[in-house]
């Protein structure tokens, strides 16, 4: 029981180590009256997280011992804690820390999707299934990646898009996969608001949402095989592979891709030799606008690692791809990556 009280006065003196770091201007609060002691008050903080003056209170005192994985959310973000103190936070009631979820590109992850040699299609997803980034093989494969004013968000695609439904042969399933995704990640982020929001969202959007929501399957696929019927190449068979980022928790990396040689694989050739929609939209950077260059190669550009210059071989007769880094002659050098990014 000692120590029980001695974790939760830490907690409450953690607490108030934090706030006295705040000012009304920094957390959008006016400032009102003379303040005597630095930082933010207490009811201040309360009112950010959305929780009771007296609870907060009770909580920096170290006589509420017990606060929910909700509460605490809410408290590291009103607090603008960093990812340690937030997992400081946590441990000291004995909760364990949701992951973060980021909702900036980590920069190992572009270098992950940049490394993907095409005809491979590849993009960055969070734990919302909001897409980070895509290459241009998948934009062109997805149309979604490109043509709305928001972030492309997968599991919206699925449930409103009729696009969605014929591009998928095997819609069903997919549907059931991606409410079953979202599922699992509500359970790792419950103070999580826009996911919350995405969830409210679906379920008054799509019947069939609603539906697969209630079932409370939960699920988490790392490979597997899917049949696309694409209004540009037809019908192909495609394999993929989810890879965690590491860095940076939650970012998973989906690529895409075809037996070589088979019908889908020459699919897959023709979508990356096919310019992405000219169409650059809000919240690209301006870094990534060179995905839309204004004169596009005839070879799709492939990106390694930095240090060396390279030239890119169309073998005609079976489409592969040699890689070479001999000084160029006459070649195109490969200038930029392939990559846009939604921030």
């Amino acid at each position: 029981m000692a120590g029980r009280n001695t974790r939760a006065q830490e907690l409450g003196a953690f607490l108030r180590s934090r706030r006295t770091l705040l000012t009304p201007d920094g957390v959008g609060l006016p400032r009102e009256g003379v303040r005597r002691t630095p930082g933010l008050r207490r009811e201040e903080i309360a009112r950010l997280a959305g929780v009771s003056t007296g609870y907060y209170v009770r909580l920096e005192q170290g006589r509420a011992p017990h606060p929910s994985a909700s509460v605490l959310g809410a408290l590291a973000r009103a607090l603008q804690l960093s990812h340690e103190e937030r997992e400081h936070l946590f441990a000291l009631a004995d909760q364990l820390s949701p992951e973060p979820e980021p909702t900036v590109l980590a920069e190992s992850a572009r270098r992950m999707l940049a490394l993907l040699v095409p005809p491979t299609a590849g993009y960055v997803i969070d734990g919302r299934s909001d897409v980070l980034a895509w290459n241009d093989v998948a934009a062109a494969l997805f149309g979604h990646l490109v043509a709305g004013p928001i972030r492309p968000n997968n599991v919206r695609y699925v449930f409103t898009d009729p696009a969605a439904r014929q591009l998928f042969v095997d819609w069903a399933d997919i549907a059931a996969d991606s409410v079953a995704h979202l599922r699992a990640a509500t359970g790792h982020r419950p103070d999580d608001a826009e996911l919350a929001g995405l969830v409210t969202e679906l379920d008054a959007a799509s019947p069939e949402f609603r539906r697969l929501w209630r079932t409370r399957e939960l699920r988490h696929k790392s490979d597997g095989r899917k049949e696309l019927h694409h209004p540009l190449v037809g019908r192909i068979t495609l394999d993929y592979v989810v890879l965690a980022v590491p860095t940076s928790p939650g970012q998973r990396l989906v690529a895409y891709s075809a037996v070589p040689g088979s019908d889908s694989y020459t699919a897959l050739v023709h979508l990356a030799r096919t310019p992405p929609p000219h169409r650059p939209r809000p919240g690209l950077t301006h870094r990534d606008q060179r995905a839309w260059p204004g004169r596009r190669s005839r070879h799709p550009r492939l990106v390694l690692p930095a240090g060396h210059r390279r030239e890119v071989l169309r073998h005609a007769d079976h489409c592969s791809w040699r890689l070479s880094t001999r000084h160029m002659q006459d070649k195109e050098r490969l200038d930029s990556t392939a990559v846009s990014v939604y921030e």
